[in-house]
């Protein structure tokens, strides 16, 4: 269903559909002053009767803003194949570019080789020897002088190349072009021999010389080779040491006792009073590890009645244990009781303390 409206700016007539002022919300653009306007309010009921110019009918505008024409990207010509020893063929001429194509039309030097007693194209009827001239062939004299009387001269016979009877690698190698004074030498031989050997000497060096510096983690970790770890020190004048792991040793108990002696007494044989102490320490010591461990050294510390801190003195296992005691190693989950005598000159102690440490 169509319906008459009229533009209020410039007074045009025109009709227009009811399903695109449906559309458009009854908002159209006159055909005449480009003027937007709402199609219901401007209704007129008969175009004589408005007494206006009649614009002839159209079809009504989609888009306010037009779309521009979609423009085709320009086509290039394709690329001139060169190959050695032919000329170069000249560009073909331009042709008018089609608006649309399917597949790629074949390169101007793509055509099949010529083929002796043919002739190349539909238009060329040169003969056969200018044809292969052009093309980069030169033919031999007796082939030149046999061609075009009985056919194609016969083929030449092919190039062999014969291994060396005897040769040590007959088996398809390069090793036949090789010439006898390009063998390696006695001396080259001797030269790599030698290298090999010193490469093997240092890595027996390093190895060695790992075992040494790790021989008490390696101890540790495997027991079975600490005698052969022994063994193997004692030309060298060193040691494998134990585990020194002093958060697992600990001191059960200990004291400090006045020793019983005639000096303890506080007097001499003449009567007058000597001004030193004699002293027993006792001390248990326990190795709560799992393995053997070396002995530690003890601290001492004794005080006054303030709790002044009056000598100290660090003992060595040698000293609470003996030379021959400490050369062993303090057992896994072993016990043992120390007895250390003491002699203090000029001090009087109230108190001490007992600790562990090593050096």
């Amino acid at each position: 269903m169509d319906l008459t409206t009229r533009c209020p700016k410039c007074g045009t007539v025109f009709q227009a559909g009811l399903s695109d002022l449906q559309l458009r919300k009854g908002y159209i653009r006159c055909v005449q002053c480009a003027h937007i306007f709402d199609g219901y309010a401007e209704v007129v009921s008969d175009a004589s009767e408005a007494g206006a110019p009649t614009a002839p009918p159209r079809a009504p505008v989609t888009s306010v803003v037009p779309t521009p024409p979609a423009v085709e990207p320009p086509v290039s010509p394709p690329p001139q194949v060169i190959r050695p020893g032919r000329p170069v063929a000249p560009p073909p001429e331009p042709t008018p570019t089609p608006a649309f194509r399917i597949g790629v039309a074949p390169w101007p030097d793509d055509r099949p080789e010529p083929r002796i007693g043919e002739t190349v194209g539909l238009t060329d009827t040169r003969p056969v020897e200018e044809i292969l001239a052009d093309e980069g062939w030169m033919p031999d004299s007796a082939a030149a002088r046999d061609f075009g009387q009985d056919g194609p001269p016969a083929q030449a016979a092919p190039f062999v190349v014969e291994a060396r009877p005897g040769h040590r690698s007959q088996g398809g190698s390069a090793a036949p072009l090789l010439r006898d004074e390009d063998a390696p030498g006695w001396w080259d031989v001797m030269v790599r021999f030698c290298a090999r050997l010193l490469l093997f000497l240092l890595l027996i060096l390093l190895a060695a010389q790992a075992v040494y510096v790790y021989r008490a983690d390696i101890a540790r970790m495997m027991p079975a080779l600490r005698p052969a770890l022994e063994r193997a020190c004692a030309p060298l004048r060193c040691r494998v040491p134990y585990a020194r792991d002093i958060a697992r040793i600990a001191i059960t108990g200990s004291a400090l006792k006045a020793a019983d002696t005639d000096a303890a007494s506080g007097r001499t044989a003449d009567g007058q009073t000597p001004d030193e102490q004699h002293f027993v320490l006792h001390a248990t010591l326990r190795n709560q590890s799992e393995q053997p461990q070396e002995w530690p050294t003890l601290i001492l510390d004794l005080k006054d009645v303030a709790g002044t801190l009056l000598v100290r003195r660090n003992l060595s296992p040698a000293e609470y244990l003996g030379p021959a005691r400490a050369a062993e190693p303090f057992a896994a989950r072993g016990e043992v009781l120390v007895r250390v005598p003491l002699t203090l000159n000029g001090v009087r102690i109230n108190g001490y303390q007992l600790d562990l440490f090593y050096p």
